[in-house]
Formats: structure tokens, sequence, C-alpha cells
């Protein structure tokens, strides 16, 4: 009966769960449930159409592309980039941001204005805009992505947790640690963050979806993992030229990013309304 009434009364996070847990699954087991090697190609069956438009089979339930390679399986072996670099910028963004935005919350003074003045100077510069110029000079694989993304979003950790540092120093659990002899490190990581935490995870999810969305940009433009790699992205770059004799090539990508990015989202929404009820819409 709890189980009903928790979830029951937040199905944004059964529904964006779900979607999230069953894209993870798949991209961890990959190479079992892909029917064939997503590199392979067969110049024979090229730009094959779906199952359920003529001339499709159940050979490819997805099509081809323009260079035989089955779609199904390049979708699949797709999800495993976009979930990793997603996941990993957004938690390298995580710990920069909160560790730096905690650090200048309770100690203030010099490190306060040098933090959120270099925040406030990152925030005028759009983020993708930033990776994209970083990319073009460094070059695209999956661990400069990562660093890029990583670094192009630690601003709002980094302002939100200086906020709340800001709140929470003044409080008397803190003034009684002080006054027991703790240090600050001890007192940011072991009092402040926990009390954070809810919020962080929050931030961190809808960040997942961001970091997503660039990834993909970044690939679709050409700065991301290179071809040949089985990227959503890069997919979706080589469906764009081929829109009126192959348009699955294009749409199947995109509605997984889509598919994935809203998951993402609502899973992070119902996070939102969970932990925090009065966030929830009035009906």
């Amino acid at each position: 009966m709890r189980f009903n009434r928790f979830f029951g009364k937040n199905l944004k996070m059964v529904l964006g769960g779900g979607i999230v847990i069953l894209v993870v699954l798949t991209a961890l087991l990959a190479d079992f449930i892909a029917p064939y090697d997503p590199y392979l190609q067969d110049l024979m069956h090229r730009m094959e159409p779906p199952v359920w438009s003529d001339g499709g089979s159940w050979v490819h339930i997805l099509g081809t592309d323009n260079y035989g390679r089955d779609m199904l399986s390049r979708l699949i072996h797709g999800s495993r980039i976009s979930i990793f670099v997603g996941f990993a910028s957004m938690l390298m963004s995580c710990i920069l941001g909160t560790t730096l935005g905690m650090i200048a919350g309770y100690k203030g003074k010099r490190i306060e204005q040098v933090v959120m003045r270099l925040a406030d100077a990152h925030m005028a510069i759009p983020e993708i805009l930033l990776a994209v110029l970083i990319v073009a000079a460094i070059g695209g694989s999956t661990l400069n992505l990562i660093l890029v993304l990583g670094i192009s979003g630690w601003m709002v950790y980094a302002r939100v947790t200086f906020g709340l540092c800001r709140s929470f120093r003044e409080r008397p659990f803190i003034e009684a640690a002080v006054s027991h002899g703790a240090k600050g490190g001890f007192i940011i990581f072991v009092h402040i963050l926990p009390q954070i935490l809810p919020i962080l995870t929050v931030i961190s999810t809808l960040q997942v979806a961001q970091m997503i969305l660039q990834e993909t940009a970044l690939s679709f433009l050409g700065l991301g993992v290179p071809a040949p790699a089985a990227t959503w992205g890069n997919m979706l770059a080589e469906g764009r030229d081929r829109m009126w004799i192959a348009p699955w090539i294009a749409n199947l990508s995109g509605m997984a990013i889509i598919i994935l990015v809203w998951g993402v989202n609502m899973l992070g929404n119902g996070l939102r309304e969970h932990l925090d009820p009065k966030s929830k819409e009035i009906r």
C-alpha cells in the first residue's frame, strides 16, 4: 500500500524513471541484444526501409542506413555514448561547481569574490558556443566531450550551493559545530552538504538531459565523437542529407533523443515535486 501510495502520486517519476532505466539497461546490454554489428556494412542492402514501410523486411526491423548498417543495432549502441557522456559530464560539473560554491559560500571574502565573479563571467558566454569553440580547438572525442561539457556547466551548482551555504553558516547547528572545534572542511562536507543533497539531486537529473542534447548537437555539427562511431548525433547528421529518400535514418535517431531527454526531464520534475511538495503545480 505504501508503494502504491508513493508512486501513485509520482507518475512523472514512474514514467521518467522507467524510460531512463530501460535506456540504461539497453546500453549496458547492447552487445547481447543488438541483432548485428553496428559497424557491419552491407552495400547490397543499403537504405532499406523499416519493416512497416513498403519494401521493408523483418531482417532489418528499423531498416538500414546509407552504408547498409542495421539501424536498430546502431541505435542500441549509440545510447551508450549519449548516456555515458551525459552522466559523466554532469558528475564533473556537480563535483566542481558544488565544491567551489560551498567553499565560497562558507569562507566568503576573497574566495567568494573570485569564484562568483568567475561564475558570472562564465555565464555570460552561451554554453554551447563555449563547447563548440573548445572542441574545435582540441578535437572531438568522448573524453574531450566530457571535459568540455563538464567545465561548461559548473556555474549552476556553484551559484546554488553558494547561496545555500551562506544561509546555513549562520544556523545554530553550524555554530555548535564551530564551538566544538570543527574545521571548515569538516563542516562543509559533513554538516552542510547533506542538507543540500536533495536540491543537487534534482539539478543533476535535469542537467543530464541538457548534457545529452549538447553532446548530440556537437556530434551533429561534426565536433563530437568522430565517425563512424555509432552515436545518435552522428546518425542524425548522416540522415540530414537523405531526408527525402531515407527519412528513417534521421527520424529514428531524433525520436530516440527526444524520448530519452523527455524521460530524464520527467524524472527530474518528479524528484523536484517529491522532495519539495510546495513546487507542485496547483490544479
